[in-house]
């Protein structure tokens, strides 16, 4: 009889003790699984896809349409930074159809501003006060304009009307639903008031009325405010900040250059990417980008198939990365996965809502194994959001420390 070779009756060995272990990870999965008391009532999706050896070591219901909660913000992000890029500029800036002119009032000289004042708002979350009052300092202060002779408009044309998101729930438990607008100061709609009596304050005088306007073209810039959408991400994604989210997703309805783009423009640019990476309508259903949306649907397939492109075929890992919460150690992870093979190797992001939790992200193993995983519980009973979150680390955990599954 002809001998193996021992390099292949090596390799033979560890293949079947590959397959040997990952076998017993499985039925240790399906064990947490099918003990757990909250899966007499609740649902699991579940897949795991190990990109450093290429193939699916685990998969659990991964077909079926499951509530995303606020892992749709990775949809969000992923999408735009995709079609948008993390330089993308958001844009807050005042500019005037009028001229400055200098005269003489109970003898004194005073610059005045004569025309038409114009606010364009295109939904940066992060204004505050404080950037109104730099804004007004270059815009007025600067320029030592006493008085305004005009009215003051407001452009808010990047977004529909309502205040609120597309399918939210208002009375869903402790869920926060910020107040949806293109112009927004320190997290609130009172824009305008606060900018009258910021004038106000500083002693330059106003005559005109107050309206909703397009900024006409060829009007002339005196001030804007510009926040890249990369430095948006950390905040919507680590701290799953709702207002973070719906600002990114209506930045691409912006590509449309539609007046008072509703939600469903923007999505159309979510839909575009899933539809590339394979999937059709049946696969996934979106109606909000922060997830709050009781009528969002996705599998945990699609999931895991966004994030495998993210990490195989993207240019923006990197920046994702960055802004997702880390086991252990920031954002909505900060307390979870602490164990020892879990803790600081899990980037994931986190997802909430009555009787649904999620985890979708990366688990970068000790042995160079890096894993992209999805896990969707709904139907959970009410009060048992910790025990399911539990259940979720215990699988990870598993994952994390293949070796010891036995």
């Amino acid at each position: 009889m002809k001998a193996f070779p021992s390099t292949l009756i090596a390799l033979l060995c560890c293949l079947g003790l590959q397959a040997q272990n990952l076998d017993f990870l499985r039925m240790r999965i399906d064990s947490i699984i099918t003990s757990h008391p909250l899966m007499e009532q609740a649902s699991c999706g579940i897949m795991v896809y190990d990109a450093t050896a290429d193939n699916v070591i685990y998969k659990h219901e991964e077909k079926k349409l499951h509530r995303p909660a606020s892992t749709a913000k990775l949809f969000t992000c992923a999408t735009a930074l995709r079609f948008l890029g993390a330089d993308y500029g958001i844009h807050t800036s005042i500019h005037t159809t009028g001229k400055t002119d200098k005269i003489r009032v109970d003898g004194e000289q005073k610059k005045v501003l004569e025309g038409d004042l114009f606010i364009k708002g295109n939904f940066d979350p992060t204004f505050s006060s404080a950037d109104l009052d730099t804004l007004l300092l270059k815009a007025f202060v600067q320029e030592e304009i006493d008085s305004i002779v005009g009215n003051i408009y407001t452009d808010m044309t990047m977004k529909n009307r309502t205040l609120g998101g597309a399918g939210w729930c208002w009375d869903d438990e402790g869920d926060d639903f910020p107040l949806l607008s293109p112009l927004i100061i320190d997290k609130d709609t009172c824009f305008v008031s606060t900018f009258l009596a910021k004038l106000d304050s500083l002693g330059i005088a106003f005559q005109g009325e107050v309206g909703d306007s397009i900024v006409p073209a060829g009007a002339t810039l005196l001030a804007e405010k510009c926040i890249a959408l990369g430095d948006l991400l950390p905040a919507c994604l680590k701290e799953s900040n709702n207002r973070y989210a719906e600002a990114i997703l209506y930045q691409l309805g912006n590509l449309n250059d539609v007046n008072y783009d509703p939600t469903s423009e923007s999505l159309k640019y979510i839909n575009q990417f899933l539809e590339e990476l394979g999937f059709d309508k049946y696969d996934f259903r979106f109606v909000d980008g922060s997830g709050l949306s009781f009528y969002n649907a996705v599998t945990p397939e699609v999931e895991v198939e966004l994030l495998k492109y993210i990490y195989l075929k993207s240019d923006f890992l990197g920046i994702l990365l960055n802004a997702l919460p880390l086991s252990g150690i920031d954002g909505t992870l900060k307390t979870r996965l602490k164990e020892k093979g879990t803790e600081k190797r899990v980037f994931a992001k986190t997802g909430s809502l009555t009787g649904t939790y999620s985890l979708a992200g990366y688990l970068f193993r000790a042995d160079s194994h890096t894993l992209i995983f999805s896990i969707m519980n709904d139907g959970v009973p009410h009060g048992n959001g910790n025990g399911i979150r539990q259940m979720q680390d215990q699988i990870l955990q598993v994952l994390a420390n293949p070796a010891k599954v036995r």
